[in-house]
């Protein structure tokens, strides 16, 4: 929603089996991502991680007005690992549309360890 006028409103399907809620800020996110069955975001590092971690479907929208892009780069590598979707705004009803949840790999974070360490004693710490 970003920091335009427009706000949604958040509806429930006609069957009940769709819920959209949205909000333009949370001091905690991890309830509203919890209790998601499916979350569309930003593609911005820390909203796409903190959901990945929850093993919770994705579908990023890429901020197309960035100037070095930085959200496209991960977002568009993430996709290429089946790990999320990723569209742009003009192409968000078309991804959702075509969407199989099913075929998403769980996101398995990496071991930092040897990297800090490396570095670590790079800077002339003693190793632990």
């Amino acid at each position: 929603m970003g920091r335009g006028t427009y706000l949604p409103a958040e509806s429930i399907g006609e069957d009940g089996l769709l819920a959209v809620n949205c909000f333009t800020f949370s001091s905690s996110i991890a309830d509203h991502l919890s209790s998601a069955s499916l979350v569309i975001s930003h593609a911005g590092s820390g909203s796409i991680f903190e959901t990945l971690r929850l093993g919770k479907p994705l579908i990023v929208v890429v901020n197309e007005d960035l100037m070095d892009n930085h959200q496209s780069e991960l977002a568009e590598e993430l996709a290429d690992r089946k790990h999320l979707y990723c569209a742009h705004p003009q192409s968000l009803h078309q991804v959702i549309a075509g969407t199989d949840l099913k075929s998403l790999l769980p996101y398995q974070p990496g071991d930092a360890t040897p990297v800090a360490k490396l570095i670590n004693r790079f800077l002339g710490f003693p190793d632990d």
